[in-house]
């Protein structure tokens, strides 16, 4: 597909590493976000820079879309100088943002009046792996238009989960990032306790890896337990955002989340205490705080033989 037009919009801490990607596939990328400082980045590694979302989007084959949530999805396809614009029929939107369900219906609805195909396709993993272009796509949409974009996709993943139709490639992320969130806060819980009643973290870890109880927080986020280090990775923000649209999510369809909507109401609490620019690991600040407690690794280094 070299030579390929991609319009690319949003290049931070997941888009940054995307783009590189795209371009290595040997894609034809013009780039927009609102930092120039992000864009100016991918310009010099060979992108050409765009004006707007809708500039970016004039002319090209594909759309690809990694902004924060729904609101930012809507004005950058809808909004003025957006992608709704100037996208030609039969271009493909890729839209890669963590929104609702029901919003990416609307997206997709909109655009298929003016003759745009769309997919829904959420990011799993990490920011690391955006870089090294291993990637998880949940995808939604027409089989045929995923057909048109598997190139795209596998040069920034390794792995495309078929959904189904538009909105459960949405449905996917928000459930898988609502378990993330709530697993995360209760092993917080657990080691905060572990330690008020006398235990080591170390040694509580070590025993939680060879049972049920396991959580790959520590292995694949060891900074905050070796060194008090909460630099996102994933901001508390986000989090806080996605288990909020995975909760409403379950309202509308008539599903109970209890324990998902303690862990929502922590992760608020956690970015109301300030901590939403900071790793979504600092809901254990907020755990600590209420408990007395400081938890950190005697060691330094936790689960060493058994990290990722």
């Amino acid at each position: 597909m070299a030579g390929k037009k991609v319009g690319f919009i949003g290049v931070g801490i997941m888009g940054g590493g995307m783009v590189r990607n795209v371009l290595k596939g040997g894609f034809d990328v013009k780039v927009f976000d609102m930092n120039p400082d992000a864009v100016a980045e991918i310009v010099a590694e060979g992108a050409t820079a765009a004006t707007s979302a809708a500039d970016a989007a004039d002319g090209a084959d594909f759309i690809q879309v990694v902004v924060p949530g729904p609101r930012d999805v809507e004005a950058v396809v809808f909004g003025d100088s957006g992608v709704a614009e100037t996208a030609r029929a039969e271009a493909i939107v890729i839209q890669h943002a963590t929104i609702d369900p029901s919003t990416m219906q609307n997206v997709a609805a909109g655009l298929a009046e003016k003759g745009v195909k769309t997919l829904d396709a959420p990011l799993l993993r990490t920011p690391m792996h955006a870089a090294s272009g291993n990637l998880g796509f949940p995808v939604g949409g027409d089989k045929e238009t995923l057909e048109e974009a598997r190139e795209l996709l596998m040069t920034v993943g390794d792995t495309i989960y078929e959904t189904g139709k538009i909105g459960t490639g949405s449905a996917l992320k928000l459930v898988n990032n609502m378990l993330n969130i709530t697993i995360l806060c209760a092993a917080c819980e657990a080691v905060t306790l572990g330690v008020k009643s006398g235990l080591k973290l170390d040694m509580m870890l070590e025993a939680f890896y060879h049972t049920p109880a396991r959580a790959r927080h520590f292995e694949m986020i060891p900074g905050t337990w070796e060194s008090r280090d909460f630099t996102p990775g994933f901001m508390t923000l986000l989090g806080h955002k996605d288990i909020r649209l995975a909760v409403q999510h379950a309202a509308d369809v008539s599903v109970p989340v209890n324990v998902s909507s303690a862990a929502y109401s922590l992760m608020a609490m956690t970015e109301g205490q300030g901590f939403g620019r900071d790793s979504f690991t600092s809901v254990q600040k907020l755990i600590e705080a209420a408990a007395g407690v400081e938890v950190q690794s005697e060691s330094g280094t936790i689960l060493g033989e058994h990290r990722d």
